[in-house]
């Protein structure tokens, strides 16, 4: 977590005033009860403002260099060492029934819960920003992709492995489900369930890499970039995604030829450029991570080089969202249309 305070700059009551009573946050004092230490205080931004922070004052260093501190994280990134310092009541609350702690502490259970409903709030407030300028259904949008599919692909895997196990251990006998039924107590239906889990998993699979074929939408460079036509499809389909190209339409902007193989026109955002933002790339990094597209008026402002045949350009980015911070003034130059209205705010902040 980044520090923005710390002693002996101000005192551990500064510390206090400067977020208790320069923002307006609310506390976090289940989770703090699991995990800070005397004097030790948790904050998060108050929900409904369209902001999102999360404040930890505690104490930093050992012994005499030991001194108190403010830091500051995005949510998300807290929730990263939240849960590791939770891993306890997280692992209490994954296997409730076997839990040596509820049984020798009635109503631990409870603190539990009041603990996970201050990390569902600590998550929702990284979402909370886009709900607000950009409606439900975006925030809905990035909660799925990044917390809802991944459980669910992840106990479809977990199925598929308790099948293979099956499967293993029964070998390929044609009565294996009256077999397994029977010697594991289950009933029929849930050993055909079990056991057809592997297969049906592969099945879904498939399904869905033929479904990507015939629907997502592969995007190619209109110029010669001189990189391997694979390559040059990936990374531009990786900057474009699901945006709404508008084919053959030029640029307002006059575009330097070294970018114009990577200009695209956007409905609502107008003429872009495919790039590799440079906060975030690295040459040996996942195109899907560091490429977007951007403004040609808000690349040529930002400035721009050719790094092994990509262009990198340090135009502003939202890590948190993989989003870039559309200037509207830029968006408008490149004869897209006023952020605040249609479609040009949300295709263009939700990359």
């Amino acid at each position: 977590m980044p520090t923005i305070h710390r002693e002996p700059d101000f005192g551990y009551d500064d510390l206090v005033d400067l977020v208790e009573g320069q923002l307006r946050v609310v506390e976090l004092p289940a989770v703090n009860a699991e995990i800070g230490g005397p004097g030790e205080r948790l904050w998060m931004i108050e929900p409904g403002l369209g902001l999102t922070d999360v404040f930890r004052l505690w104490r930093k260093g050992r012994g005499d260099r030991a001194y108190w501190a403010v830091d500051r994280d995005h949510p998300w990134d807290a929730l990263v060492w939240l849960r590791e310092a939770l891993s306890g009541v997280l692992d209490r609350l994954t296997r409730p029934g076997s839990s040596y702690v509820y049984a020798l502490e009635p109503g631990r259970e409870e603190r539990d819960l009041a603990v996970l409903a201050e990390l569902e709030a600590v998550r929702l407030s990284g979402v909370e920003g886009l709900r607000q300028s950009l409606g439900l259904r975006a925030a809905l949008k990035v909660l799925d992709r990044e917390v809802v599919i991944p459980a669910q692909a992840e106990l479809a895997r977990a199925g598929a492995l308790r099948s293979r196990l099956l499967h293993e251990h029964y070998g390929a006998r044609p009565d294996v489900v009256e077999w397994a039924a029977a010697e594991l107590g289950w009933d029929a239906d849930k050993a055909r369930k079990v056991l057809a889990a592997r297969g049906d998993y592969r099945t879904w699979v498939r399904e869905g890499a033929a479904h990507a074929r015939t629907t997502l939408q592969v995007h190619r460079p209109p110029g010669d970039t001189g990189l391997p036509a694979q390559l040059a499809a990936t990374l531009m389909t990786a900057a474009c995604q699901d945006e709404d190209l508008v084919p053959g339409r030029a640029s307002p902007v006059p575009i330097p030829d070294g970018l114009a193989p990577w200009c695209v026109y956007i409905r609502g955002v107008g003429a872009c450029v495919a790039v590799a933002v440079e906060d975030v790339y690295t040459p040996d990094g996942s195109p899907w991570e560091y490429m977007a597209v951007a403004p040609v008026a808000m690349v040529l402002e930002a400035g721009w080089t050719v790094c092994e045949g990509v262009i990198v350009s340090p135009v502003p980015y939202d890590t948190h969202f993989g989003c870039v911070l559309f200037d509207e003034e830029a968006v408008l130059a490149s004869g897209g249309e006023p952020l605040s209205t249609g479609d040009a705010a949300s295709g263009g902040e939700l990359r």
